[in-house]
């Protein structure tokens, strides 16, 4: 991984500026990422390019949105595999992105709990 899937600067800013809303964002992460996860494991077992692509193109945004900018650039290697036209590569970069995942729900959860 080369860098953390949680920046904790953007994490900060988007922190402050969407401070009210925030708790139902985190919830709605918390939600959608796994199933997201899912549907694009299984895309990928599919062998499955456009809908590699536009999965992994949802989860980039919705990581990005919220400052998980390493995860956001996990989903856009899988995307740009997508993109091409196959999903050669896209399991591995998905296995990192579950590991990825896994971290930032961690800390959305104890963020979510401090927030209540």
């Amino acid at each position: 991984m080369s860098q953390h899937p949680l920046d904790f600067t953007a994490y900060t800013e988007m922190k402050e500026l969407m401070e009210e809303v925030l708790p139902e964002l985190l919830k709605t992460f918390l939600e959608f990422m796994p199933e997201q996860l899912a549907e694009l494991n299984k895309a990928i077992g599919d062998s499955n390019p456009d809908l590699v692509f536009g999965i992994a193109h949802r989860m980039k945004s919705s990581s990005n949105s919220l400052g998980a900018l390493g995860m956001a650039k996990t989903c856009e290697s899988i995307e740009m595999i997508g993109r091409a036209g196959n999903t050669d590569g896209a399991g591995e970069l998905s296995a990192q992105l579950e590991t990825e995942l896994a971290e930032v729900m961690k800390f959305f959860e104890e963020e979510l709990k401090s927030l209540a």
